[in-house]
């Protein structure tokens, strides 16, 4: 090969190992605002508090589970050749009733864990907690408004 073949492999070697290591540095080493540390600004909950909270976690993971399956099948309603409005109506309701059974246990769930903790400490929890979901919103992960 010719020194000026050689030269233009190393530029576009050289290039793709930059373009690799900034990556790998963006993702890993940059810190975006409002997402510090491993868990990306989850607030950290009181450790009197953090028991419960795991309860809570693994009830809500069925309700999340049921509400995930009434939306599935309202998708798949709407996927099907045969248009069914009354089933696809009936389905949709289906899931939104899952949905606010969810989100009511996630509110009553939050004042049981309100009561457990002080006044500061509910501020520190509760102010992180919608840092973290508006900044998420504001990155473009969650929903765009």
């Amino acid at each position: 090969m010719s020194k000026k073949t050689i030269l233009i492999l190393l530029i576009i070697s050289l290039a793709f190992n930059f373009a690799f290591l900034g990556t790998f540095l963006y993702h890993r080493v940059y810190f975006r605002p409002g997402l510090q540390g491993p868990i990306h600004g989850r607030p950290k909950l009181p450790i009197h508090c953090r028991e419960d909270f795991r309860e809570f976690r693994k009830e809500m993971g069925e309700k999340h589970r049921e509400y995930f399956k009434a939306r599935r099948q309202f998708i798949l309603s709407l996927i099907e050749e045969d248009l069914n409005e009354e089933q696809i109506l009936e389905r949709l309701n289906n899931a939104i009733d899952k949905q606010t059974i969810m989100e009511k246990e996630i509110g009553l769930s939050f004042i049981k864990l309100r009561k457990e903790m002080t006044a500061k400490e509910a501020r520190m929890f509760f102010r992180q907690d919608l840092k973290t979901k508006e900044n998420l919103l504001e990155s473009g992960r969650g929903r765009k408004k």
